[in-house]
């Protein structure tokens, strides 16, 4: 297994990034956009939002990783993601789409649908990802392309009232259904353009076969893996908890409700303009150190939240606060899925295992575990300060609002940054691991 030298031709990096377009949508903007829309115009309930997300990521921690183990088993990558754009375009719409009298029930019932789509599609392109390349600056090459793609379907969404409504700035069920329509059709021609585009890459290494009990013996076996993961964790949390709160603290608590697409926008575009220049710096500084950095930026980005005073006056700093947060969030799209690949090689070296979709499921769980638990513990602590909409928010119920979207993220993000700082798997590390592999006599000519 040795490095790729050259690299991918951009039209196969742009049919394999694609498929994230519409996968994205489905991910960050929705967990941003959907608890307000659902708060707005179905029965569901507050503590309902929070137990569907809790749910649903319990949901995840079953399937995730048994996708994973399937995948590594049957050695294939675009059938799974076939499989799973099909059930992303028989549930977004539903999802998108609930009656004023939908509640839990029809949440739950439909988000499970739709996450169980997205996790066919992801885990398998995220392991497919690490499977183009075996170079270490080539792979976050190939997580820029991903990235920027998944991006811009994060800016359409955002995007998608001014563009629908002419200039329109509510997420109103219109726009919802027209964005669920968009995920339907985009879905699967997106990944049948890859399955045409993109060959899966050949398994270069002699394996042990994949078994049942490598879902946790990967995790004892792997030591990186497992600070990989610890060190995710508390970023996720943190980051669950902002995009949870965001829509929520700026509609009911700084009044922008019909604003929220002029913040969200500018901080989607700043995630997506300055990864090309992480790529950059991740060519010159370490890519676990640069996360750490991207860390500290987002730390002072959310300290200078609460001295916003609610009115029309916010609007500017909270636009610039976040297009900043959004800027350094932007470093982790790069930095996390190549870290991972390489920590892939090095369970190939130690213990001759290819299990890419594992790892990777390992990733998606912890991802949306984050999500959910980050999500539910964000949304309980202003609700347990008192904070109920559409009521009026007093004093109590600001100050926990306020705990939940900046001091407990910022809390988070100071042990992760040392973390990252610190990670053992670094750039002189992998090349001596790439050299030691492609020592070895399992390579296939």
């Amino acid at each position: 297994m040795t490095p790729n030298p050259s690299p991918l031709p951009a039209s196969q990096l742009l049919a394999f990034g694609l498929v994230n377009l519409p996968l994205s949508m489905l991910m960050s903007p929705t967990a941003a956009i959907l608890p307000n829309f659902y708060l707005e115009y179905s029965a569901v309930t507050l503590a309902g939002l929070a137990t569907a997300t809790l749910v649903a990521r319990i949901f995840d921690g079953l399937t995730d990783p048994l996708i994973g183990y399937l995948s590594d088993r049957s050695g294939r990558r675009t059938p799974w993601m076939i499989g799973g754009a099909g059930l992303v375009t028989a549930g977004a719409w539903f999802l998108y789409n609930p009656s004023s009298e939908s509640g839990l029930a029809h949440l739950l019932a439909w988000y499970l649908v739709v996450t169980l789509g997205w996790t066919l599609v992801e885990i398998p392109h995220t392991a497919m990802a690490a499977e183009l390349s075996r170079d270490y600056h080539e792979r976050s090459r190939i997580a820029l392309w991903r990235q920027l793609l998944g991006f811009l379907g994060g800016v359409l969404f955002m995007a998608a009232p001014m563009l629908l409504l002419g200039g329109g700035t509510k997420f109103t069920p219109e726009v919802m259904r027209a964005i669920a329509v968009f995920i339907m059709v985009a879905s699967p021609v997106a990944v049948l353009l890859l399955w045409r585009a993109v060959p899966e890459p050949a398994r270069r290494v002699r394996s042990q076969r994949v078994r049942i009990a490598d879902l946790y013996r990967a995790l004892g076996e792997t030591p990186p893996l497992r600070y990989f993961l610890l060190t995710q964790v508390l970023f996720g949390l943190a980051t669950g908890a902002v995009a949870s709160l965001f829509v929520i603290y700026a509609s009911h608590y700084l009044g922008l409700a019909d604003k929220v697409p002029h913040i969200a926008l500018p901080m989607t575009l700043a995630m997506a303009l300055g990864m090309p220049l992480w790529l950059q710096v991740m060519k010159r500084v370490e890519k676990h150190r640069a996360w750490s950095v991207a860390a500290a930026g987002m730390i002072v980005a959310l300290l200078a939240v609460p001295v916003l005073e609610p009115g029309e006056d916010a609007l500017r700093p909270m636009i610039a606060i976040m297009a900043l947060f959004g800027f350094f969030l932007g470093s982790s799209s790069i930095a996390l899925p190549s870290l991972l690949a390489d920590i892939v090689d090095y369970d190939v070296w130690r213990n001759r295992q290819d299990r890419a979709a594992i790892f990777f499921s390992f990733q998606a769980i912890v991802t949306k575990l984050n999500q959910g638990v980050g999500g539910a513990i964000a949304l309980g602590i202003p609700a347990w300060f008192g904070f109920a909409p559409p009521a009026e928010i007093g004093a109590t119920a600001e100050l926990g609002l306020k705990i939940a979207f900046v001091a407990w993220p910022c809390l988070l993000l100071v042990p992760m940054l040392w973390l990252a700082w610190h990670y053992p798997l670094g750039r002189r590390a992998h090349v001596i691991l790439a050299r030691r592999l492609a020592n070895r006599q399992e390579i296939h000519a």
